[in-house]
């Protein structure tokens, strides 16, 4: 059960029902200063939702941008006249005194690849699409799309579903598994490739082609943030999945494992947004429960993180 309260010394119960256990505390809720990065400066990378413009609307945060800013899908250099709301991105930023100001700016395709219907459900690369009326853009089953979401335990849940860029190979990009039989996979689906597969929990784009069993990749990148060195601060909008080493979860499809000592099992499998320090591990300080419903999500968010964000705020 879930109890919220608007003030700021009541306690939340929050128990995830699919990934809490038994011995989860409850969670502190807490209206935290307008600085959900609470001072930090240096290189900050950025994962969310895109809802809004003038600067770049992402995760309750302002990101400007300027002449110097690069643009990338997983196919190569763009421009910022692709960006649109409901696009998944990654954003290498750096944040002083000032704000925060992108360097990069990537566009997340989390699955390229024909749309398909069976049974009223609809799947790209095999990969089931939940709650897909919710997303923008356009997609017919049967044509060439690109698919901007977040990964869950249960498959992607779309954000944008645009036409797939003309010329393009199929694509699936997230958290890198391993089935019972060693066989590398992402977002589930086994992963064929004669190169070397990333490693298990890493964060990989493979290109290529999906059959009905598996997706069979001529190339695959890994990493997430490459060209950020010196990451030292970490915004990322998701969902929590188990993972196989201590703390037992992480955020799909991110490719960073929580510190060991993050607590996050109380937010269960809802959205939320996590901020904190990155220091070869993401030490979230603190999670933001999100509702589902991209309105109500864009205008709870509209006036940023501030003191009095409205919405339940989890210490971890």
């Amino acid at each position: 059960m879930t109890v919220v309260t608007r003030t700021r010394r009541h306690i939340l119960g929050l128990f995830g029902a699919t990934l809490c256990s038994a011995s989860c505390a409850p969670a502190i809720v807490s209206r935290d200063p307008n600085d959900p990065f609470e001072g930090g400066i240096g290189g900050t990378g950025i994962v969310g939702t895109l809802t809004g413009f003038g600067s770049l609307r992402i995760n309750g945060l302002r990101v400007r941008r300027d002449g110097r800013t690069r643009y990338r899908t997983p196919y190569g250099i763009t421009t910022g006249e692709i960006l649109a709301p409901g696009h998944v991105l990654t954003i290498a930023a750096m944040r002083d005194a000032s704000g925060i100001l992108a360097r990069e700016v990537s566009v997340d395709f989390a699955l390229v690849g024909v749309l398909r219907e069976d049974a009223g459900r609809l799947s790209v690369n095999g990969v089931p699409l939940m709650d897909p009326v919710a997303a923008r853009g356009d997609g017919a089953p049967g044509t060439r799309v690109a698919v901007s979401g977040l990964w869950t335990a249960q498959g992607l849940r779309p954000s944008r579903i645009d036409p797939a860029p003309t010329g393009t190979q199929d694509l699936i990009a997230g958290t890198v598994g391993r089935s019972p039989d060693g066989t590398g996979t992402i977002g589930g689906l086994p992963i064929s490739s004669a190169a070397t597969p990333p490693a298990s929990g890493a964060y990989a784009t493979a290109f290529g082609r999906a059959n009905t069993e598996r997706f069979l990749a001529e190339r695959v990148h890994s990493g997430r943030f490459a060209r950020l060195s010196n990451l030292r601060l970490l915004s990322v909008e998701g969902y929590l999945e188990p993972a196989p080493s201590a703390p037992g979860l992480r955020i799909a499809g991110l490719g960073h494992n929580f510190a060991t000592d993050v607590r996050a099992a109380a937010i269960g499998d809802r959205r939320a947004l996590y901020f904190g320090r990155y220091t070869g591990r993401f030490a979230a300080a603190r999670g933001y429960l999100l509702p589902e419903d991209a309105t109500a999500r864009a205008r709870l968010l509209r006036n940023g993180i501030q003191a009095e964000f409205p919405g339940p705020v989890l210490d971890l």
